[in-house]
């Protein structure tokens, strides 16, 4: 993990000036399978206590053991970012590990630094070669220290294109759909802009969502 420091930033499409106000720290990289199945052998779908109740009341309705496409070998690669984990997933394996999601702004803030840059890397023009996206003609995940070059100013690593990561904020006031950052693979350039807002159903398990973990600095 990556401390990002306490203090104002540039944030969303309008460059708004936003605070926060306490320091914390985020996974430099996105959770990857390797690390998942940690979670998965330490009989983390069967702890209710790290569930949600809403959460573990899906699991039980869908008979979920395991992140979709978890057995395909084209998804389930070591480095690989973990895909096909809902939002009740991602929340379950955060607090397995003694964490949790971050909220929009400080996903964006670790994102793009504190200049208002519209991608990680800083370059006002998009740049085909520091990201895995729909263009990149890969059509799949890619391990997680593949675009070094693509980091944020802070070091975070695949915070546009790979995965789509879910975020702890809702979407909107409706508090009925989940927010999700960065883009994936399978998107355009527009929507891997740090600032871009996406959503899903906290039920939804594709192969190009992921996340990755916040911690409260101590």
């Amino acid at each position: 993990m990556v401390l990002i420091p306490k203090g104002p930033f540039l944030y969303g499409l309008e460059n708004e000036s936003l605070t926060i106000d306490y320091d914390y720290f985020m996974d430099i990289y996105p959770v990857t399978n390797q690390h998942y199945e940690q979670f998965i052998r330490a009989g983390g779908y069967d702890n209710e206590a790290l569930w949600s109740k809403e959460g573990w009341g899906w699991k039980r309705k869908e008979k979920v053991s395991q992140p979709e496409h978890w057995d395909d070998p084209e998804w389930n690669k070591s480095d690989y970012p973990v895909v096909g984990v809902s939002y009740f997933e991602a929340e379950a394996f955060a607090k397995w590990s003694g964490k949790r999601l971050p909220t929009e702004q400080e996903w964006e803030k670790a994102a793009r630094g504190t200049d208002g840059r519209p991608y990680p890397w800083g370059d006002t023009l998009f740049d085909k070669n520091k990201c895995n996206y729909e263009e990149s003609g890969i059509e799949g995940t890619t391990p997680v220290t593949r675009y070094a070059k693509g980091k944020s100013p802070f070091g975070c690593h695949d915070m546009a294109g790979n995965v789509w990561e879910w975020c702890a904020s809702w979407y909107d006031n409706s508090k009925d759909l989940r927010l999700l950052r960065g883009g994936s693979w399978s998107d355009t350039a527009a929507n891997l802009r740090s600032a871009y807002r996406h959503w899903n159903g906290p039920w939804d398990r594709y192969n190009y969502i992921g996340f990755r973990c916040a911690q409260d600095a101590r």
